[in-house]
């Protein structure tokens, strides 16, 4: 017996008490994972191939237990969790003085995000998380990661290029009594709706569309903007029902206006029931008294293109509203899109009423989806993808090297790579508002760390009790 086997199960029982105690310190980090010492024995070969009792003991490792722990929710917007298999990717950035900055990428189940004041979201190290960029129009782009971004607190404005609307007319309705269209005469038509557009520089304009029963299976469709006819009845427009313009590209007036507000369209259904498509979409031919129209063929690929010409919407407004409001329109040619229109007996409905534009928006919150799509909210209603998380995973994750800050780093060891959205394949889902809990469990590293101590003392009693044996030898006379 000597001093080399106590010795050796003094240090690894001291190491195996660092472990735990590291465990015990990290029982409420978020993220971080349960490690535990692994030892193996000591032998030393003697001459001839004999074996000696031994020579102690020696740490082999310290690994860690990459799996999940429990899910806390806790409200945040940017605190998240990977319910599965899978780490955050985020990018940290190193400098020396006088060097170009370097950028490693680290690996991380602690989902506790927040902003800089660029509006990069990033660790509580300042290191930004990582994932897929999006377009102007919400496409997530996949491929190059970079890092995420809280979008720009304003959205800017976008016009109007289509309305959409699906209606049923009442066909069983009949003529008004009055014969031409007025706005604020309730007898002049059958029925209105309206829908709020916007110009180019983001101004909101009201356009109302009136629907008057001409003959039988026949409408005619009116059309204002903030109150205003349009077309105008000063506005000299085209046989197609386009507006006449001079070379600077204004509307041309009529020397004389005509006398009742022009439909932009007619509607002639196929049969009474009105469940087939319109057969025809017919246009007035301007100027005209009384009014007669032309007959447009495929009429379902018509009634889905009807155009509120710019112009004529322009010179409506701008008549009006530039005296009144100080307000200045522009606009190009909005398409009335009447494809779903219907015409069968009963109330008059509107199943589908939408279009494209809206006003300048600021941000008025943000959210991560289970899929790590990151979405803005603005004050204008819309909603704007603006990336996505990008997250990993790999064969052996025991490769994965601790570098702190609940991170790791990338080695050889790992195997193969997964990275890919949130969802793919093996990939957990994004829980948004909640975190993941440390892993650790405190009941059993407190049974433990009674057992490690009890190991220290029994190598510190060999040491001991060798010392007494050598002290009995020396003392022999």
């Amino acid at each position: 017996m000597s001093f080399q086997q106590g010795l050796s199960g003094l240090s690894a029982a001291a190491t195996n008490l660092e472990v735990i105690a590291n465990n015990i310190s990290n029982a409420n980090t978020i993220g971080a994972k349960s490690s535990r010492a692994e030892f193996s024995d000591l032998y030393a070969e003697a001459a001839g191939g004999s074996r000696s009792a031994g020579i102690g003991s020696a740490l082999a490792a310290v690994t860690q237990d990459h799996t999940q722990g429990s899910i806390s929710t806790t409200g945040r917007n940017l605190d998240l969790a990977i319910n599965g298999e899978g780490y955050f990717q985020i990018q940290v950035s190193n400098q020396e003085s006088g060097q170009e900055a370097t950028k490693t990428t680290l690996y991380t189940r602690n989902g506790q995000f927040k902003t800089d004041r660029d509006g990069w979201i990033v660790t509580n190290d300042g290191a930004r998380l990582l994932g897929f960029g999006a377009d102007e129009t919400g496409a997530i782009r996949k491929g190059q990661l970079q890092e995420l971004k809280i979008p720009d607190a304003r959205l800017s404005q976008k016009q109007t290029e289509e309305v959409t609307m699906s209606l049923n007319l009442d066909g069983s309705d009949k003529k008004k009594s009055v014969a031409n269209f007025n706005q604020n005469d309730g007898n002049s038509f059958n029925y209105s709706a309206s829908v709020k557009v916007f110009d180019e520089a983001g101004q909101s304009v009201e356009i109302s569309t009136f629907y008057k029963k001409i003959d039988v299976n026949t409408w005619g469709v009116y059309v204002t903007a903030n109150g205003q006819n349009v077309p105008s009845n000063n506005l000299d427009i085209n046989a197609d029902g386009s507006p006449k313009l001079d070379t600077n590209g204004n509307p041309l007036l009529l020397a004389t206006p005509v006398a009742n507000p022009r439909p932009i369209s007619t509607i002639r259904f196929d049969s009474a029931d009105g469940a087939q498509p319109p057969k025809e979409v017919v246009q007035v031919v301007p100027n005209t008294v009384p009014p007669t129209w032309q007959v447009k063929t495929e009429a379902a690929n018509e009634l889905s293109r009807l155009s509120i010409a710019g112009p004529f919407l322009k010179h409506a407004l701008n008549t009006a509203d530039v005296t009144a409001k100080g307000l200045t329109y522009n606009f190009a040619d909005v398409t009335l899109n009447l494809g779903g229109a219907s015409q069968q007996a009963g109330d008059y409905t509107i199943s589908k009423l939408e279009q494209n534009g809206y006003g300048v928006g600021s941000l008025s919150g943000f959210s991560f989806d289970e899929r790590g799509v990151l979405t803005a909210k603005y004050t204008n209603g819309q909603d704007r993808s603006t990336g996505q998380l990008a997250v990993a995973s790999f064969r052996n994750p025991q490769g994965l090297q601790s570098v702190g800050g609940n991170a790791w780093k990338e080695t050889q060891a790992v195997g193969s790579k997964v990275m890919d959205v949130p969802g793919t394949g093996n990939l957990g889902d994004i829980v948004a508002g909640a975190v993941e809990e440390s892993n650790v469990d405190l009941t059993a590293e407190l049974v433990n760390l009674i057992t490690a101590q009890r190991t220290y003392q029994a190598n510190a009693q060999s040491i001991k009790t060798q010392d007494q044996v050598t002290q009995t030898f020396l003392n022999m006379r």
